[in-house]
């Protein structure tokens, strides 16, 4: 792993929560490497037969997966406990931008050191939405613009839209100009650590 900038990791391992501790260990050495940890779904569906047994595995699963294994970060506060990981939940986090004031109010109180809420916004989320202008807007006023870098989902993504229409999204979606400098441009260079 030298040199390894970070890693990508399912968002459950072999149908278990990636928050469980056994995967403690983990995150301590992935901490001390000061690592980017890219989730991405599994396609298990969240072992739902209400989601599997009626084809939605992939579409609507995955961005299902993207929110719960967040909130299972969240639950056990493995991004304080792990400061240093740089975690990144693709596809805007799924529904998590419309459920953080639930988190909030709802989520069991297990002596948390900050709403979830604000522990959901030290996450970075990439821009894979298929064009939907409502989970982009909706992402960057739950999250901020800051908090937002280009994806690819490929190959998938490309069977549908360009790269050039992924990125249109974001130019086309009334954003401030200096948003969409930080989500095309400069999120990613901080987060990669890259100098102009």
């Amino acid at each position: 792993m030298s040199g390894t900038v970070g890693v990508t990791i399912q968002c459950f391992c072999l149908n278990e929560s990636i928050a469980r501790p056994e995967f403690d260990p983990i995150y301590e050495e992935l901490n001390r490497r000061k690592a980017i940890v890219f989730l991405h779904p599994s396609g298990n569906g969240l072992c739902a037969p209400l989601i599997n047994d009626f084809g939605l595995t992939i579409c609507a699963g995955a961005s299902f997966e993207d929110a719960i294994a967040g909130m299972h970060l969240i639950a056990r506060q493995i991004p304080l406990r792990y400061p240093d990981i740089r975690f990144i939940i693709p596809h805007f986090g799924g529904p998590l931008a419309m459920l953080l004031e639930r988190l909030d109010g709802q989520m069991p109180k297990g002596g948390f050191a900050e709403l979830p809420s604000i522990t959901a916004r030290r996450f970075y989320y990439d821009i894979v939405g298929w064009g939907s202008r409502g989970a982009l807007l909706s992402a960057v006023e739950s999250y901020g613009a800051t908090q937002l870098v280009p994806g690819s989902d490929f190959p998938v993504l490309l069977q549908f839209e360009t790269y050039a229409q992924t990125f249109d999204h974001v130019r086309q979606a009334s954003l401030p100009a200096s948003s969409i400098e930080l989500i095309l441009h400069r999120n990613a260079q901080s987060l990669l650590r890259i100098r102009d």
